[in-house]
Protein backbone atom coordinates (compact mmCIF):
# COMPACT_ATOMS: atom_id res chain seq x y z
CA UNK A 1 0.00 0.00 0.00
CA UNK A 2 1.46 3.33 -1.04
CA UNK A 3 1.85 6.01 1.63
CA UNK A 4 0.99 9.56 0.60
CA UNK A 5 3.54 12.24 1.38
CA UNK A 6 0.80 14.86 1.65
CA UNK A 7 -0.70 13.40 4.81
CA UNK A 8 2.13 14.62 7.10
CA UNK A 9 1.85 17.86 9.11
CA UNK A 10 3.08 20.96 7.36
CA UNK A 11 6.20 22.73 8.69
CA UNK A 12 5.28 25.04 11.55
CA UNK A 13 1.97 23.30 12.22
CA UNK A 14 2.85 22.88 15.90
CA UNK A 15 3.14 26.65 16.29
CA UNK A 16 -0.52 27.24 15.44
CA UNK A 17 -2.02 25.86 18.65
CA UNK A 18 -4.46 28.72 19.14
CA UNK A 19 -6.55 31.05 17.05
CA UNK A 20 -4.99 34.34 15.90
CA UNK A 21 -5.67 37.12 18.40
CA UNK A 22 -6.30 34.75 21.29
CA UNK A 23 -3.10 35.69 23.13
CA UNK A 24 -3.08 39.01 25.03
CA UNK A 25 0.01 40.35 23.20
CA UNK A 26 -1.64 39.68 19.83
CA UNK A 27 -4.47 42.11 20.52
CA UNK A 28 -4.36 45.93 20.54
CA UNK A 29 -2.65 47.23 23.66
CA UNK A 30 -4.44 49.10 26.43
CA UNK A 31 -1.75 51.82 26.75
CA UNK A 32 0.02 53.25 23.73
CA UNK A 33 1.62 56.39 25.22
CA UNK A 34 4.69 56.57 27.46
CA UNK A 35 3.09 59.21 29.72
CA UNK A 36 0.07 56.99 30.35
CA UNK A 37 2.33 54.01 31.04
CA UNK A 38 4.35 56.02 33.58
CA UNK A 39 1.15 57.10 35.33
CA UNK A 40 -0.04 53.48 35.36
CA UNK A 41 3.17 52.20 36.97
CA UNK A 42 3.38 55.00 39.51
CA UNK A 43 -0.18 54.28 40.62
CA UNK A 44 0.12 50.50 40.72
CA UNK A 45 3.55 50.36 42.35
CA UNK A 46 2.59 52.93 45.00
CA UNK A 47 0.16 50.50 46.59
CA UNK A 48 1.35 49.60 50.07
CA UNK A 49 1.14 45.82 49.66
CA UNK A 50 3.13 45.87 46.42
CA UNK A 51 5.74 48.37 47.57
CA UNK A 52 6.37 46.52 50.85
CA UNK A 53 7.18 43.30 49.00
CA UNK A 54 9.41 45.13 46.54
CA UNK A 55 11.36 46.81 49.33
CA UNK A 56 11.81 43.45 51.07
CA UNK A 57 13.28 42.02 47.86
CA UNK A 58 15.59 45.01 47.38
CA UNK A 59 16.72 44.87 51.00
CA UNK A 60 17.47 41.15 50.56
CA UNK A 61 19.96 42.03 47.81
CA UNK A 62 17.94 41.79 44.60
CA UNK A 63 19.07 44.43 42.10
CA UNK A 64 16.61 47.03 40.82
CA UNK A 65 17.35 46.42 37.14
CA UNK A 66 15.98 42.84 36.94
CA UNK A 67 12.98 43.81 39.09
CA UNK A 68 12.06 46.67 36.75
CA UNK A 69 12.62 44.52 33.68
CA UNK A 70 10.40 41.76 35.02
CA UNK A 71 7.64 44.25 35.90
CA UNK A 72 7.58 45.94 32.50
CA UNK A 73 7.93 42.76 30.41
CA UNK A 74 5.17 41.03 32.34
CA UNK A 75 2.82 43.85 31.33
CA UNK A 76 3.88 43.38 27.70
CA UNK A 77 2.88 39.72 27.92
CA UNK A 78 -0.46 40.75 29.37
CA UNK A 79 -1.13 43.15 26.52
CA UNK A 80 -1.00 46.27 28.67
CA UNK A 81 1.53 48.01 26.35
CA UNK A 82 4.03 47.07 23.68
CA UNK A 83 7.77 46.41 24.00
CA UNK A 84 8.78 49.90 22.86
CA UNK A 85 6.86 51.50 25.72
CA UNK A 86 8.39 48.99 28.14
CA UNK A 87 11.93 49.98 27.12
CA UNK A 88 11.14 53.68 27.58
CA UNK A 89 9.35 53.25 30.90
CA UNK A 90 11.88 50.92 32.52
CA UNK A 91 14.41 53.68 33.52
CA UNK A 92 11.58 55.63 35.16
CA UNK A 93 10.53 52.57 37.15
CA UNK A 94 14.13 51.99 38.23
CA UNK A 95 14.55 55.56 39.48
CA UNK A 96 11.21 55.39 41.27
CA UNK A 97 12.18 52.21 43.13
CA UNK A 98 15.60 53.66 43.96
CA UNK A 99 14.01 56.82 45.37
CA UNK A 100 11.61 54.81 47.54
CA UNK A 101 14.44 52.60 48.79
CA UNK A 102 16.58 55.63 49.61
CA UNK A 103 13.72 57.30 51.48
CA UNK A 104 13.36 54.14 53.57
CA UNK A 105 17.15 54.01 54.19
CA UNK A 106 17.50 50.71 52.33
CA UNK A 107 20.77 49.87 50.60
CA UNK A 108 20.11 49.15 46.94
CA UNK A 109 22.00 48.42 43.76
CA UNK A 110 20.94 48.83 40.16
CA UNK A 111 22.76 45.77 38.85
CA UNK A 112 24.58 42.69 40.10
CA UNK A 113 27.41 43.23 37.63
CA UNK A 114 30.72 44.69 38.78
CA UNK A 115 32.10 46.98 36.04
CA UNK A 116 35.59 47.01 37.55
CA UNK A 117 35.71 43.20 37.70
CA UNK A 118 34.62 42.99 34.07
CA UNK A 119 37.34 45.45 33.04
CA UNK A 120 39.97 43.48 35.00
CA UNK A 121 38.89 40.21 33.40
CA UNK A 122 38.96 41.78 29.94
CA UNK A 123 42.44 43.21 30.56
CA UNK A 124 43.67 39.83 31.80
CA UNK A 125 42.36 38.14 28.65
CA UNK A 126 44.04 40.73 26.44
CA UNK A 127 47.41 40.42 28.20
CA UNK A 128 47.18 36.64 28.15
CA UNK A 129 46.49 36.67 24.41
CA UNK A 130 49.52 38.92 23.80
CA UNK A 131 51.72 36.66 25.93
CA UNK A 132 50.57 33.56 24.08
CA UNK A 133 51.39 35.23 20.77
CA UNK A 134 54.83 36.25 22.02
CA UNK A 135 55.50 32.72 23.30
CA UNK A 136 54.50 31.15 20.00
CA UNK A 137 56.67 33.56 18.04
CA UNK A 138 59.67 33.04 20.34
CA UNK A 139 59.41 29.25 20.08
CA UNK A 140 59.22 29.40 16.30
CA UNK A 141 62.27 31.66 16.04
CA UNK A 142 64.79 30.40 18.56
CA UNK A 143 63.32 27.83 20.89
CA UNK A 144 62.82 28.12 24.62
CA UNK A 145 65.04 30.06 27.01
CA UNK A 146 64.72 31.77 30.38
CA UNK A 147 62.65 34.61 28.90
CA UNK A 148 60.09 32.31 27.29
CA UNK A 149 59.86 30.30 30.52
CA UNK A 150 59.09 33.49 32.44
CA UNK A 151 56.43 34.48 29.91
CA UNK A 152 54.91 31.03 30.27
CA UNK A 153 54.74 31.39 34.04
CA UNK A 154 53.08 34.81 33.72
CA UNK A 155 50.52 33.44 31.26
CA UNK A 156 49.77 30.50 33.53
CA UNK A 157 49.41 32.84 36.51
CA UNK A 158 46.93 35.04 34.62
CA UNK A 159 44.99 31.99 33.42
CA UNK A 160 44.50 30.75 36.98
CA UNK A 161 43.35 34.25 38.04
CA UNK A 162 45.17 34.14 41.37
CA UNK A 163 44.83 37.22 43.53
CA UNK A 164 47.44 38.67 45.90
CA UNK A 165 45.42 37.61 48.93
CA UNK A 166 45.38 34.00 47.75
CA UNK A 167 49.14 34.02 47.26
CA UNK A 168 49.71 35.39 50.76
CA UNK A 169 47.30 32.88 52.22
CA UNK A 170 49.15 30.03 50.50
CA UNK A 171 52.43 31.27 51.97
CA UNK A 172 50.91 31.93 55.43
CA UNK A 173 51.79 35.62 55.16
CA UNK A 174 49.64 38.27 56.80
CA UNK A 175 48.16 40.85 54.47
CA UNK A 176 49.86 44.26 54.77
CA UNK A 177 47.94 46.87 56.69
CA UNK A 178 47.30 50.27 55.09
CA UNK A 179 49.33 51.92 57.87
CA UNK A 180 52.33 49.71 57.08
CA UNK A 181 52.13 50.52 53.39
CA UNK A 182 51.97 54.23 54.16
CA UNK A 183 55.00 53.99 56.45
CA UNK A 184 57.00 52.18 53.78
CA UNK A 185 56.15 54.76 51.14
CA UNK A 186 56.99 57.72 53.39
CA UNK A 187 60.56 59.08 53.02
CA UNK A 188 62.85 58.68 56.05
CA UNK A 189 62.76 61.58 58.45
CA UNK A 190 65.85 63.78 58.42
CA UNK A 191 67.91 64.01 61.58
CA UNK A 192 67.47 67.34 63.39
CA UNK A 193 70.32 69.75 62.85
CA UNK A 194 72.40 70.64 65.90
CA UNK A 195 72.18 74.20 67.04
CA UNK A 196 74.44 76.24 69.31
CA UNK A 197 78.16 76.87 69.69
CA UNK A 198 79.18 73.17 69.76
CA UNK A 199 77.65 72.65 66.30
CA UNK A 200 80.11 75.06 64.71
CA UNK A 201 83.41 73.91 63.36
Amino acid sequence: MAVSDFGAPIPGNSLFTHAPGERPWERPVDIDKVEDAISYYMTSLSQEDIMDDLMVAIEAGVAINPISEAITLSQVMRGKHNLDVALLVKPVVMEFLAAVAESNEIDYKFSNKDPQAELDARERSRVQMILQGALTKAKEEGGEDAGTALLGEISEFLERDVSRDEVMEAQDMPAPEPEDIQQVNEPPAEAPQKMGLMARR
